[in-house]
């Protein structure tokens, strides 16, 4: 494309001429013919290229006393500046968009927060008060608060249950324990123990949403057990900002192991500390989903 600019822009060039300048028909086509290849190529480089070839062509310019030539590239500078005023008001009306479009996106997500928060402390309200510890949780469990949020909002699955259960297994450390099965315990795959990044905690963030995702969906389809006849033949129905108490205490005894004498409300990986029935020395997963619910709707 370029090549074919400058070919014709020499050829038209390439000719002197003495008298007033008057384009032939042939020159004029060939003017025709140039302008478009510019528009073309202005379409594809866009603002840069267009100041960079104006900038050449002025010059050019200043540096030649031909009418010819000086009708010529008059005539090609001004195709140019005409290119270059529609992509900036190309440019500035797409940032316009993009701007309303976040602005929309921020309203929108407000909104959502709002509305979560509000059903949030009302799931909170029905259930916290038989909790037999205290609300406060780990300051290192609510510093990635948002990072886990970005992650469990993708997978519509709820941020209070991936930090409750990296705060049941590994006390919510940015770390793969010495027992090699990474900050969510899942023993199925090896991991070195130490520190991890971010972009570690990430891939084993996912792989805990997929891995609970499995024990949901094998809990919803799978007659092999037949668990459903045991915990009220009903499945298990949970998404971000959707769960109900008993879905909750269900996921994590799926989680944890199911014996053949689990029942939904004294299976202590899930219940401890909720009730004053089932008490231990360290939180359910359930009581930990509460407390951290908690930091959503006061932070």
């Amino acid at each position: 494309m370029k090549k074919s600019i400058l070919i014709l822009l020499l050829l038209l060039l390439s000719f002197s001429f003495v008298n007033a300048y008057e384009p032939t028909n042939s020159e004029v086509k060939t003017l025709d013919l140039l302008t478009k290849l510019i528009e073309k190529q202005a379409n594809l480089k866009w603002e840069l290229w267009i100041k960079r070839q104006t900038y050449l062509f002025t010059n050019a310019l200043n540096s030649i006393n031909d009418e010819r030539k000086i009708y010529i590239l008059n005539y090609v500078l001004s195709d140019m500046n005409d290119n270059l005023t529609k992509i900036q008001e190309k440019n500035e009306e797409k940032l316009k968009i993009e701007l309303e479009q976040v602005e929309l996106k921020k309203q929108e997500d407000l909104k959502n927060t709002k509305d979560y928060n509000e059903k949030a402390k009302l799931f909170f309200d029905l259930y916290w008060k038989n909790i037999t510890t205290g609300l406060e949780i780990s300051e290192k469990c609510t510093k990635y608060f948002d990072f886990i949020d970005e992650i469990a909002k993708k997978n519509d699955f709820p941020t209070e249950l991936v930090i409750a259960t990296w705060s049941k297994e590994t006390n919510c450390n940015l770390s793969n324990p010495s027992n090699t099965w990474w900050p969510f315990q899942i023993t199925s795959a090896y991991y070195v123990p130490w520190d991890i990044t971010l972009e570690d905690f990430w891939v084993a963030v996912q792989k805990y949403i997929d891995f609970t995702k499995g024990k949901w969906n094998y809990f919803n389809n799978n007659s092999y057990h037949n668990y459903k006849t045991r915990f009220w033949d009903e499945n298990i129905t949970i998404t971000y900002d959707n769960y109900s108490l008993r879905d909750l205490k269900l996921s994590a005894i799926l989680y944890n192991w199911v014996s053949s004498n689990t029942t939904l409300d004294w299976n202590t990986f899930a219940n401890s500390n909720l009730n004053s029935s089932v008490v231990t020395n360290s939180d359910g997963i359930v009581t930990r989903f509460l407390k951290i619910l908690n930091y959503r709707i006061n932070k």
